[in-house]
């Protein structure tokens, strides 16, 4: 008879392991199924001991043990994974259970009787000493090095599993990595169904040769032997962040498993996030190759400055979203049957405080962003979303003297209308959330434009995912809505998206503004990495945001007057550290509020085992987000 501790893969539990006895032996990280409560759920095995050696144990217990309802014999998850999703339960203050259930595609509990496991215990495949690299250039040249660095795990006998954050990033990936090596490169994702997900996961258990897997992170949960390298690149991207509980961030998990299997990690982008650029800097990550600071292109590009200015006594111009430089390239598109792809912020509305008599752009005092114009309980109020200075709104332009300040916003469907108006035969198309709500259907809008002989794309920043050729033209109608955005990494997703549109315009960019002074549009079209790095991190050590700091940000929605009272509470229960609380500016339902509080813990002091203490007292009302991505 055997005691087994296990890890049920379900939520609302406050104990993170349980205990159960079984006839029979079983491995560690085996799957089960165990009741709890009035259901049988999935569990892993993280614990197996005699029942002779806890005998006593057992006769002294409060409760008895019920028995595992049923045994997988073979092990379902390495233990290095498991390892791995211990050290990030406590960095992101959840559970076990809650970080493997985020992290294991369904296909491994719902199929695990279909799936050809290995019975063999799976034990590390080296004993060498764990590295960390970082590649920042273009694509073509990252991949040149990926390929040199896969054909030399291969030689080696050991395989690599290149991680991206989205479907779309996977399939071209695959697309450009699997030419000579196609019999030994699999390709998983979320929107393949069970049956594709088994064979290819069959596949890649049985395959004796070195494999390359070319998946989302979830899929680093297969049990496979032999992983000499994990390739994590678009490491600029927010889609590896998890959106839900408990907000895994798929970079930092590959990091630490990477070390448990004695892997190499490989980190690449067109532009590195300013942490992992920091961390390069202090010889925490190696090159693959010299670090990039410079990003060519061979098409023009343009600034053009769209807060016009009037003479005393002049008429002020209608508001207008073309300027003549953008007009006249929509017209040489269309005459000379080229592509265009033009870019905004958002497919609704997307503000801006400015100043309606002179556009002067009104903002913060403290760190110069945009600020945000806010409804108060009496008054109306200036709110900056990045550092969070606050000031009425009873103030004149500090350019002109005016009153009339006001929010402007250009939608996607705005710049389709008056395209239409300027050139009713043109072709036109459109990928956002309102006209292309899925994969499928974004997928098939951009095979429609790259089809067509001639055309117009227009879209928000999940377009760009489905640019995979080059075009001749491509414009920015306006993202100065972005600065008012609550995301201290603003700047680097404005960078990322210029860069972007940079490398994938054959002919003419053109990029629209009624804020010339913002430094990175300078930075991005002129290619210039490094001093907008300089700068982006001169700002972060200034306000202490990442990577000088850790950020945790705790969430409450409910009445205000408890929502107030629980934030006051909790700042007299975390220490040292201060609280800094404001109110949420995601919409509730009526009669709800919101309230965040974010701490600023300083570089290298995260875990603090304290702090996680308090935070897992906290009731189930509060959501715990370590590392943000925002603070809206």
């Amino acid at each position: 008879m055997y005691i087994l501790e296990v890890i049920p893969i379900t939520k609302g539990l406050t104990k993170e392991t349980l205990s159960y006895f079984s006839a029979n032996e079983v491995s560690l990280g085996s799957l089960v199924r165990v009741p709890v409560r009035k259901k049988t759920v999935p569990a892993i095995v993280v614990s197996v001991r005699k029942l002779e050696e806890m005998r006593s144990e057992v006769k002294n217990s409060a409760f008895s043990l019920k028995r595992v309802e049923r045994i997988r014999s073979s092990r379902l998850l390495r233990k290095e994974f498991l390892e791995t999703a211990e050290i990030m339960s406590k960095y992101y203050v959840g559970s076990t259970a809650s970080v493997l259930s985020s992290m294991i595609p369904k296909v491994l509990f719902e199929s695990v009787d279909k799936l050809k496991i290995p019975e063999e215990t799976i034990v590390h495949q080296n004993t060498r000493a764990v590295e960390k690299f970082v590649i920042q250039s273009n694509d073509e040249d990252r991949y040149a090095h990926y390929k040199s660095i896969i054909r030399e795990e291969f030689a080696k006998g050991l395989s690599v599993f290149f991680c991206l954050p989205t479907i779309q990033d996977t399939k071209r990936a695959s697309e450009i990595l699997k030419k000579g090596i196609e019999a030994y490169t699999f390709t998983l994702h979320g929107m393949m169904n069970k049956k594709e997900e088994i064979e290819i996961i069959n596949k890649i258990l049985g395959e004796k040769h070195p494999v390359l897997i070319i998946a989302t992170g979830s899929f680093l949960a297969i049990p496979k032997e032999k992983i000499g390298t994990i390739i994590v690149d678009k490491e600029g991207s927010r889609s590896y962040k998890q959106q839900t509980r408990p907000y895994i961030d798929i970079r930092n998990f590959a990091e630490h498993f990477s070390q448990k299997i004695k892997a190499k990690v490989i980190f690449g982008d067109l532009l590195l996030r300013a942490e992992t650029i920091w961390r390069y800097n202090r010889n925490e990550l190696v090159e693959v190759a010299p670090l990039k600071f410079r990003s060519l292109t061979t098409s023009s590009q343009e600034i053009v400055d769209m807060s016009t200015k009037h003479e005393e006594g002049e008429k002020k111009k209608e508001f207008e979203i073309f300027g003549e430089s953008l007009k006249n390239t929509i017209k040489e598109t269309v005459e000379n049957n080229e592509r265009m792809f033009i870019f905004t912020a958002r497919r609704g509305f997307s503000p801006s405080t400015v100043c309606a008599d002179c556009e002067h752009v009104v903002k913060c005092n403290s760190c110069k962003a945009h600020i945000v114009l806010h409804k108060g309980t009496n008054d109306n109020f200036f709110l900056c979303h990045k550092c969070g200075e606050r000031r009425s709104a009873n103030e004149k332009c500090a350019n002109c003297g005016g009153f009339r300040l006001t929010t402007l916003g250009i939608g996607a469907e705005l710049i389709e209308t008056k395209i239409r108006e300027m050139h009713p035969n043109a072709h036109i198309w459109r990928i956002d959330a309102d006209v292309a709500p899925s994969h499928k259907k974004a997928l098939s809008i951009a095979e429609k434009f790259y089809n067509s002989p001639e055309g117009f794309l227009i879209g928000t920043e999940s377009a760009l995912l489905y640019l995979t050729l080059e075009i001749e033209n491509s414009a920015i109608v306006s993202m100065d809505s972005f600065f008012s955005i609550p995301d201290f990494r603003v700047n680097e997703r404005i960078m990322n998206i210029i860069l972007k549109m940079r490398a994938m315009t054959d002919r003419k960019l053109i990029i629209q503004t009624r804020d010339m002074k913002q430094k990175v549009f300078e930075y991005a079209t002129a290619g210039n990495l490094i001093d907008f790095f300089r700068d982006e991190i001169d700002d972060r050590k200034s306000l202490k945001y990442p990577p000088f700091s850790t950020l945790v940000k705790i969430s409450v929605t409910g009445n205000r007057n408890n929502i107030v009272s629980l934030m006051e509470n909790l700042q007299k229960h975390i220490g040292d550290y201060e609280l800094d609380i404001f109110p949420a500016f995601i919409p509730q339902k009526k009669g709800q509020f919101s309230m965040n509080g974010v701490i600023k813990v300083p570089e290298g002091k995260w875990p603090d085992n304290g702090l996680i203490e308090v935070l897992r007292s906290l009731s189930p009302n509060f959501t715990v987000n370590v590392d943000p991505d925002s603070l809206i």
